[in-house]
């Protein structure tokens, strides 16, 4: 059997005064690359590629709803999907490499004002945390290194709690604490601020000052109370409540690989287009970890819709 390989397809880049027309065509050429025309032809749909990117990126949005939203509304870790035969596996494996969802573990740069280390389960939070500490280990000089989590329940196996000695009653902001606090070996208490927004969400930041590098972790409050914190509460939180008006930063994100499209997305159009930042996004690698489980093809369509739902976002702000 051989699987088709297709180019690598750029990001939008993020550079301090950016033409927001590069960016743009930036978000062109990731929805009409030839890894996703594959992708949408093998499950059959015909997308309007030669058409406004505006218009193909609302098809895109409303294709993969019905075809790869294998969430309904659930958690990521709840969803329940579907097996592939093994060519249409190979094919969504490597489309999604293609559009980014793989392969972006190094970051092109030496030198970085901040990490942003974004939070999610424990297990996946320490792959992430080890993940900024080595790049830290090798060369990497940053001023700071910032945890971003929430304030929602996780709700950790009891084979976590063991093998971690965690407690219950787990919110994101704690694993995200707790995988710092691993890869960083932090020992000394944090000092803690807490409060409420304008919306009367909780939050807090621990701060571990006395670290080589300065360590924050942030439980970010939603900005809509009728749900939870998100990415983008999270990098709006880092932006207003650790670093205020961080005009100008060159920041790189450290996440999942299967996230990295979709955060990267996320963070030019919050931190770069209102900020100013420059944003380079990294992920660590979920098809060789010994914390997480490889994604199943279902999964990753999954991320592929969340990059689709970022593009689109960014491309409308671009308008």
């Amino acid at each position: 059997m051989t699987t088709a390989v297709f180019p690598a397809v750029t990001l939008p880049a993020c550079e301090p005064g950016a033409d927001p027309s590069e960016m743009a065509g930036a978000v062109a050429a990731w929805a009409v690359s030839p890894a996703m025309r594959a992708l949408v032809a093998e499950f059959g749909h015909t997308a309007p590629f030669d058409g406004p990117v505006t218009e193909l990126l609302d098809d895109l949005e409303r294709f993969s709803g019905r075809r790869w939203d294998y969430r309904n509304g659930l958690e990521r870790q709840q969803a329940v999907g579907e097996s592939f035969l093994p060519a249409a596996d190979a094919l969504i494996r490597s489309a999604a490499a293609s559009l980014g969802l793989a392969g972006r573990h190094s970051p092109p740069l030496r030198k970085y004002d901040h990490v942003l280390v974004l939070g999610g389960t424990v297990r996946t939070m320490v792959a992430r945390a080890e993940l900024a500490a080595r790049l830290l280990r090798d060369g990497a000089s940053v001023s700071s290194v910032v945890g971003l989590g929430s304030m929602r329940p996780l709700n950790a196996s009891t084979d976590d709690i063991r093998d971690f000695g965690l407690r219950d009653g787990l919110t994101e902001g704690d694993a995200v604490d707790e995988g710092l606090r691993r890869a960083f070996g932090l020992s000394a208490s944090p000092t803690i601020r807490d409060g409420v927004n304008a919306v009367e969400q909780p939050w807090w930041i621990r701060t571990y000052a006395a670290a080589s590098t300065p360590i924050h972790v942030l439980a970010a409050p939603s900005t809509d109370p009728g749900r939870r914190a998100n990415t983008a509460d999270t990098l709006i939180g880092w932006a207003g409540l650790v670093e205020p008006a961080p005009r100008t930063s060159r920041l790189l994100l450290v996440t999942s690989d299967l996230f990295v499209p979709f955060q990267h997305c996320d963070a030019v159009r919050i931190l770069g287009l209102r900020f100013g930042c420059a944003v380079d996004t990294v992920g660590f690698d979920t098809g060789n970890s010994d914390l997480v489980a490889k994604p199943r093809a279902f999964q990753i369509l999954q991320e592929v819709r969340s990059a689709v739902r970022s593009m689109q976002a960014l491309h409308r702000s671009l308008s």
